[in-house]
C-alpha cells in the first residue's frame, strides 16, 4: 500500500513538473556585450519585467509546442528565424530607442522616462517578434501583411493583459513617428517593396487600436488627425479594434468570451 502510494506521488510530482516544463515555452539567453553600453543594456533589460510578461503571455495565451528561444546580443535583428525557432534582439535596439526618445524630449512631452519608453518599445518589438514564431508554429493564415497581423498581435495583448498596456503601445508607436521624422521626406525604393508598412502608418495604426479600446480614456489621442477625417477615423478605430482582437482571439488561449 505504501509503494502505491508512492508512486502516485511521484507520478503527480513529475507531472506537475512536466507540465511546467511544457508551459516554459520560451527560453532567454543573453550573448556576451560588446563594449560598456551594450553591458548597461543587458543589466537593464534583466532587471525589468519585459522577459517576465513575455512569459506569462505566452504560458497563459499563445504557448509552443517547441520552446521559442529569444537571444539577446549580437548584431542581428529584430528578427525571427523560423529555421531555428529564435527570436534575435540585439542590445544597440534597446539603446538606440533611448537615443531616440531622449533627442525628442519624452520626458519633457510626456511625462515618460526615455528609459521606460524604450522598455516598452523593446516588449512590443518582443510581442511583435514572437507573434511571427506563432504565426508560424500555429500555421495561422494571414490575409495581408503579416508583419501588419503581428504589430497588430502585440498591440492587442499590451492593451488587454498588460498593466497600462495602452501606455506601453504608445511609447511603442511614438517611436515609429520619431523613426519616420528622421528619414528623408520621400522613400527609398526598398521601403516600397518591404514587407513593413512605412513607419508612420504603424504610428497611426497602433495609436488606432489604443483609441478603439476606450475612446473616453484616450479621446485626445487622434486629434492631431485634420478635423476633416478625424470623426470618421474615430468610428473605424472604435470598430477595428474589436474586429482585430476577436480574430485574434480565435488562435490565443483561452479564447475570449463572447
Amino acid at each position: 500500500m505504501k509503494s502505491t502510494i508512492v508512486s502516485l506521488t511521484l507520478s503527480l510530482l513529475f507531472s506537475v513538473f512536466n507540465t511546467n516544463l511544457a508551459l516554459a515555452s520560451i527560453e532567454i539567453k543573453y550573448k556576451k556585450p560588446y563594449d560598456a553600453a551594450e553591458k548597461r543594456a543587458m543589466k537593464e533589460i534583466k532587471a525589468s519585467t519585459s522577459n517576465e510578461t513575455l512569459q506569462d503571455l505566452s504560458k497563459k495565451l499563445f504557448p509552443f509546442k517547441k520552446a521559442l528561444t529569444i537571444q539577446y546580443g549580437g548584431k542581428e535583428g529584430p528578427l525571427y528565424d523560423s529555421e531555428i525557432h529564435t527570436v534575435f534582439i540585439p542590445y544597440t535596439f534597446y539603446t538606440d530607442a533611448i537615443g531616440y526618445f531622449k533627442k525628442n524630449d519624452y520626458k519633457k512631452k510626456y511625462g515618460t522616462e526615455p528609459k521606460k519608453a524604450a522598455m516598452d518599445t523593446l516588449l512590443h518589438t518582443l510581442l511583435h517578434e514572437v507573434g511571427h514564431a506563432y504565426v508560424y508554429e500555429k500555421n495561422i493564415p494571414i490575409l495581408g501583411k503579416e508583419e501588419d497581423a503581428v504589430d497588430n498581435f502585440a498591440t492587442i495583448l499590451l492593451i488587454e493583459y498588460v498593466d497600462n498596456g495602452g501606455e506601453v503601445a504608445i511609447s511603442a508607436a511614438d517611436m515609429f513617428d520619431f523613426e519616420s521624422k528622421d528619414r528623408p521626406d520621400y522613400y527609398e525604393f526598398d521601403e516600397y517593396i518591404d514587407d513593413h508598412s512605412f513607419d508612420l502608418q504603424r504610428y497611426f495604426s497602433t495609436l488606432c487600436l489604443v483609441y478603439g479600446s476606450d475612446p473616453e480614456t484616450y479621446k485626445g489621442l487622434l486629434d492631431e488627425i485634420e478635423k476633416d477625417y478625424v470623426g470618421e477615423r474615430k468610428e473605424f478605430c472604435e470598430f477595428q479594434y474589436g474586429h482585430i482582437s476577436d480574430n485574434w482571439h480565435r488562435y490565443l488561449k483561452p479564447q475570449k468570451s463572447k
